[in-house]
Formats: structure tokens, sequence, C-alpha cells
């Protein structure tokens, strides 16, 4: 009897230790319904760095103070450049075919405060801009007078462009056809007609091929890009 009374005691004790094991895996293999958030709840995406890969609809500016009152499109007429200096420019050039012309802009550049002289690579990138130019009007027949108000447009556009660091492509590309409206249509004291409907037609698609789609590159070689230096965390023997 007491070893039938063992035996049952035994069995009895095991069923329950087996039950509760068997609730034990269960309960672990569940999963807990978790409700899913609302759409009102989830994360909205946020503004970051302007990517000038994206459209110039997508880029837009993020929403960060601006350094100063911010320049409008206005009469410049002489401002940057006059018809003296596009003068003195081209005989810069004429008198010395190979370097001439580059020291001449190199100087104008640094002297009209577009760009300091310990910024290189924009002031070789402004020098070849002003170089495509020069090249661009004499294709289109300009005089001495269209020459210098179209540098000065460019490198107008140049400035407002460097002038905020998070300055999209749109509003480049909105600031210089407002300048080439003021500059193509007599409106005083508004506007002033320097180039007809089909210059400036021909002349905002220049710009937008030399100048707008290089963009990102402008960017960089006016702004410069952050450097990283890797350093291995053991030192070398």
């Amino acid at each position: 009897m007491e070893t039938m009374e063992t035996i049952l005691d035994s069995k009895t004790s095991l069923v329950p230790t087996s039950t509760s094991a068997e609730q034990t895996l269960v309960k672990a293999a569940s999963v807990p319904a978790i409700p899913r958030p609302s759409e009102e709840g989830l994360v909205k995406p946020q503004l970051s760095a302007p990517s000038y890969l994206n459209y110039m609809k997508q880029n837009e500016t993020p929403p960060f103070r601006k350094p100063m009152m911010e320049p409008w499109p206005h009469i410049i007429t002489g401002t940057i450049m006059n018809e003296v200096e596009a003068v003195a420019m081209i005989a810069a050039g004429d008198a010395d075919k190979e370097n001439g012309l580059r020291k001449f802009l190199a100087e104008f550049l640094i002297e009209k405060n577009v760009t300091a002289n310990y910024m290189i690579s924009e002031k070789n990138f402004l020098i070849s801009l002003m170089l495509e130019t020069i090249d661009y009007a004499a294709e289109r027949d300009f005089c001495a007078f269209k020459l210098s108000v179209l540098i000065t447009i460019y490198l107008d556009s140049h400035l407002y462009f460097k002038w905020y660091y998070w300055q999209s492509p749109t509003a480049v590309w909105n600031y210089f056809k407002e300048m080439m409206i003021r500059h193509s249509i007599e409106d005083s004291p508004y506007g002033e007609e320097v180039f007809g409907p089909e210059d400036c037609y021909d002349i905002v698609s220049h710009f937008h091929t030399v100048y707008l789609t290089n963009l990102p590159l402008i960017h960089i070689l006016t702004f410069g890009t952050p450097r990283l230096k890797m350093l291995w965390p053991f030192k070398l023997k």
C-alpha cells in the first residue's frame, strides 16, 4: 500500500508540473496584442538641410533665421562693372592673350569684394564663369555696356546665393529672373530696358545651363566641405 501510494503521489505530483510547464511555454509563445497607433500620432518628417539632388520645387529653405535683410531685385547697372571697366577688361585680354584677361578678372573680383583672395576655389570658378560669359556675349554681339550689365547681373546673383548658406536653387532662380525683368522692361524707376525679349530669354537659358545646374558644385566651391580625420584608436609601433 505504501508503494502504491508513493507511486500515485509521484504521478499526481508530476501532472501539475508538466501542466504548469506547458502553460509557461504557451504564455511565452503568445504575443500580447498591441494597438496600432493612429495616423495622427505618427512622427512627421522633419525639415533638413537642402538636398540639391531633389527637384527645385521640393528644395525649400529650412526654417533657419537669416542673417540680415534679404536683397531684392533692382536696377544694378554700373554697380559692379561699368562700361569703362568692360572696355579695360577686353583691352587687357588683347594685350596679353595668355594670362592678361585672367589677371584682370582676379584683381577685379577682389577689388569689388565679390570674393576674397584666399578663397582660391571660388575665385577660380568665378574667373571661369566670367570667361564663359565674355565668350557668350561675343557670340551674341553685345556691346561693352551690355557686357558690363550681363557680368554685373551674374555676379550679383552669385552674391545673392552666397549671402545665405542654406539658399535654395528655387530662390536663386527666381531672383535671377526678376533681375532680368528689371533690365529688359522699360518701367521707370523699377526697370531699364537693356536687353530685348529674345536676348533676355537666351540669357536666362544660358544662366540656367552654366550656373544653376552646377549649383551643388558651386556650393562646395563657395562654402567648402567639412572634413573628417579618421584616426586609428591604437598607437602605431
